[in-house]
């Protein structure tokens, strides 16, 4: 909606600019001028803020993917808690909590990249 309407006046004030060009009002056509200056500026904050809501997206993706990993870990660990073989505890150990590790071991630039993430949202 917002963006309908400055795309709208930008194209009502060219159509007042050229109107009162052809008149000789220059007057008129410093005021469209200023008008469109300031549309411009509205479609330039849209534009950014659209930008913004991406980079926002990006982070919280990126902490869903932490966090489900986390999440992996945490139950893969409650697995080995409470199982009462020792060849299930050493399987989950040796196997498929070293993979969980390894993959969240990959995740530790994206950890990092998060932090940055999250204090530049924060500003």
């Amino acid at each position: 909606m917002e963006l309908n309407y400055i795309i709208d006046g930008l194209i009502d004030g060219i159509k007042d600019i050229r109107d009162h060009n052809h008149d000789g009002n220059n007057n008129e056509v410093y005021r469209d001028l200023d008008r469109q200056t300031e549309l411009i500026k509205k479609l330039i904050n849209f534009r950014d803020k659209l930008e913004n809501n991406d980079y926002n997206m990006k982070v919280a993706r990126q902490l869903t993917d932490i966090a489900e990993n986390i999440q992996a870990l945490v139950k893969l660990m409650a697995l080995v808690s409470i199982s009462n073989s020792d060849d299930a505890k050493a399987f989950f150990i040796n196997d498929t909590l070293t993979s969980v590790i390894d993959s969240l071991d990959n995740y530790v630039v994206d950890i990092l990249n998060v932090s940055d993430s999250l204090v530049d949202l924060d500003d």
